[in-house]
């Protein structure tokens, strides 16, 4: 549907343009992408999951998550193991599954890095593996468990702008599944050797 509604939307402009009629100074930009999110097993992870809510769709205003106290597409699962690191997610599609996030994660990373880092999975980014720098946030624990970053940076910011320009929520994750998923170890984010 993304795609239908960009490519009409460049019909209609290039058709304003060639008859000399120009867009409105105020016009709104087309609606974003909503991603219904529910957070009823974060635990103690609320708090930094909604920060993270709040990170993304402001860095990316073509998306935007929201909240539900219901059961929705994308859930949010605080749990602990017993090695006490193992963050990840489970896509069903962009902006769909699951996120679990390990309660012993939070003792070694900054939560809210966790979180934002595991919905950039889901809003279709992979995992950058070593040497990637703490100013990505898709470098997870390879950015150190001194790194506080939880800003996407701008090139990440512009994958997902252009994943959902030309993919609608619930489309296909292009590499989850796919060789650099296998290769994934079990945390996303946490330690590195973890994705």
């Amino acid at each position: 549907m993304a795609r239908t509604v960009n490519l009409l939307a460049t019909v209609v402009l290039a058709s304003g343009a060639l008859l000399g009629v120009s867009t409105p100074a105020g016009a709104a930009d087309p609606a974003p992408e909503v991603i219904p999110i529910d957070l009823m097993l974060a635990g103690s992870y609320t708090d930094a999951a909604r920060e993270a809510i709040e990170i993304w769709n402001t860095a990316v205003p073509s998306i935007k998550f929201v909240e539900q106290d219901t059961p929705a597409p994308l859930r949010v699962m605080e749990y602990k193991t017993a090695k006490g690191i193992q963050s990840h997610v489970n896509i069903k599609g962009a902006g769909r599954g699951w996120v679990y996030l390990e309660v012993g994660d939070a003792q070694l990373y900054k939560p809210s890095r966790i979180v934002v880092h595991e919905l950039g999975h889901i809003l279709s980014l992979p995992d950058l593996g070593p040497g990637s720098p703490c100013s990505k946030v898709m470098s997870g624990a390879w950015g150190g468990s001194d790194c506080v970053n939880t800003q996407p940076d701008a090139a990440e910011k512009a994958a997902v702008r252009d994943f959902f320009a030309a993919h609608d929520v619930g489309d296909r994750v292009p590499w989850w599944g796919s060789s650099v998923a296998a290769r994934r170890t079990p945390t996303c984010g946490t330690s590195p050797g973890r994705t």
